[in-house]
């Protein structure tokens, strides 16, 4: 009885692999990585054996290059192994070389870039060589500077998005990063500021950091002098109209963007 349930079993899990083995042969390997060729890149063309037909060209606007025997041929939008294949096949085709191997390399990254902006340490224009993420094109511009704020502006043509760069930054793989594509925009503003005047002994202005109190202003600002009234506190916090409302505050208070913290001289 033992051994005809081995035997059962054993067909079962022959049966399931049989299943199996097909599908998983057929799913193609992941492909979100490769380069995908575009106008202005400039490529290396080689064909083994043949080192005549060596050929380093640029895509034209159009998408193409003039091949030696074959002509025109259409590049852009497909990977290096893709554009190899097409090279490949119609010099088979034409009959010019049999079973051809070629090999397709780039040499300049020109179709794929974008602009980096803002409070970055090495703003401009950046090629990319591969997929790459928000954060990817961020590093590339060497990071955030001091002066940056906590939050990166996406424009990708009437579209335009915002990101929390701490979201970005704490993303562990469980949810797909924000690629960037050819063309983006990037923009980090400026940090929010507040400022701090009256009995302080660093007056002036500073980064609003995030849930900052009226302590914490005050904080940063080197805290009170010795002529410093620690009762009279104000907020100076502008309106919509353009007006000043004058807010007596406590130290627990939150401070907002563009805030004044006011500390008043003791009397006595």
């Amino acid at each position: 009885m033992m051994k005809g349930c081995i035997e059962r079993l054993a067909a079962l899990c022959a049966a399931t692999l049989l299943v199996l083995a097909p599908a998983h042969a057929a799913d193609p390997q992941p492909r979100d990585a490769e380069y995908v060729l575009g106008a202005g890149d400039v490529v290396k063309v080689a064909v083994y054996d043949h080192p005549d037909l060596t050929t380093e060209i640029q895509l034209t606007q159009s998408g193409e290059i003039s091949f030696p025997l074959v002509g025109a041929v259409k590049l852009a939008g497909l990977s290096f192994s893709q554009a190899e294949s097409r090279i490949a096949g119609l010099l088979e085709r034409g009959g010019f070389v049999n079973k051809p191997s070629v090999n397709v390399l780039i040499t300049q990254y020109r179709s794929q870039r974008v602009a980096v902006l803002g409070e970055v340490s090495n703003p401009g224009r950046y090629a990319l060589d591969s997929a790459a993420t928000l954060i990817d094109a961020l590093a590339l511009a060497g990071g955030v500077n001091p002066n940056g704020g906590d939050t990166l502006v996406l424009t990708r043509g009437n579209e335009r998005r915002e990101f929390s760069l701490a979201a970005l930054l704490a993303q562990d793989g469980t949810a797909k990063a924000e690629e960037v594509r050819a063309g983006d925009v990037l923009y980090i503003p400026r940090a929010q500021q507040i400022y701090v005047y009256g009995e302080v002994n660093r007056p002036g202005s500073f980064r609003l950091e995030r849930n900052m109190t009226v302590m914490q202003a005050l904080s940063v600002a080197g805290g009170y002098n010795l002529r410093a009234s620690q009762k009279g506190l104000e907020i100076h916090r502008a309106k919509h109209d353009g007006g000043t409302d004058v807010l007596q505050a406590k130290p627990t208070d939150v401070v907002q963007a563009n805030d004044v913290v006011f500390v008043r001289e003791a009397l006595f």
